[in-house]
């Protein structure tokens, strides 16, 4: 599910058939932070799937982490806070980031459920 998460995220980057918003007004260092941020999310992401393969619960913790980094990214993007843009959210963009957010509350649950907390 994590990987399936990384996957459909990865759809999503800037200047990418699905995300055709202008982010010029962001400046170099604002736009180019974000997208470290997101890329070391997914190198996280795809570490604790990897790690989850294999029973690690340090890697379940990591799953839990990586899953409300998603939804702080999404819930930022929906409510307009950030990144922002004088472009309207596309339908598509914001469908999938909808799934995804859901898929990253599935992954927390699943990854909680795994270290016995519920």
């Amino acid at each position: 599910m994590l990987l399936l998460l990384v996957i459909t995220f990865i759809t999503l980057v800037p200047g990418g058939p699905v995300e055709t918003r202008d982010f010029s007004g962001l400046g170099g260092p604002v736009f180019w932070g974000f997208n470290v941020f997101l890329v070391l999310l997914g190198i996280g992401a795809i570490a604790s799937a990897i790690g989850l393969l294999r029973d690690s619960k340090t890697a379940a913790i990591g799953g839990i982490i990586a899953g409300w980094g998603y939804i702080f990214v999404v819930l930022l993007d929906l409510g307009h806070v950030f990144p922002t843009s004088p472009d309207p959210i596309p339908l598509l963009l914001g469908l999938i980031e909808i799934l995804d957010a859901i898929l990253a509350a599935y992954v927390i649950v699943l990854c909680h459920r795994g270290l016995g907390h519920i």
